[in-house]
């Protein structure tokens, strides 16, 4: 082998390993593009992932917020309810007191009239004309 030649008994050889060569660097290039490409949709569905993923975090949270509202509508309408319960309690107790007042004034007005020979059916009309 004198300046690079080779002899015909390398030649198969050579040829042999270079198209060996050839297709290991073809197989190479083609799992590369097709790993290129294997990465573009996995980045695709990656990005597709991460959309649905939010969509469904924020679907499953409009549910609780409109939940929500409707706790606090209902929480609300609740406040009001009371509050006019509340009224109307006092409005009962102060109307209950009235009454024990009365009754007792009427009591002792009996009592009264017993004692001062006043029939007991003219205790109540005795208070009425008393009072006006």
């Amino acid at each position: 082998m004198v300046g690079g030649a080779s002899t015909s008994r390398d030649e198969p050889g050579r040829s042999v390993l270079e198209g060996q060569l050839a297709a290991a660097v073809r197989r190479a290039e083609d799992a590369a593009a097709e790993l290129q490409e294997r990465e573009a949709d996995l980045r695709a569905s990656l990005v597709r992932t991460a959309a649905l993923e939010k969509e469904m975090a924020e679907m499953h949270l409009r549910p609780q917020t409109d939940e929500a509202t409707g706790l606090r509508w209902e929480a609300g309408e609740l406040r009001s309810q009371l509050g006019s319960k509340r009224h109307r309690y006092e409005l009962l107790r102060s109307e209950m007191k009235g009454l024990e007042r009365a009754l007792a004034l009427v009591g002792h007005s009996c009592s009264s009239a017993s004692r001062s020979g006043i029939p007991s059916g003219s205790a109540g009309h005795y208070l009425i004309g008393s009072s006006g």
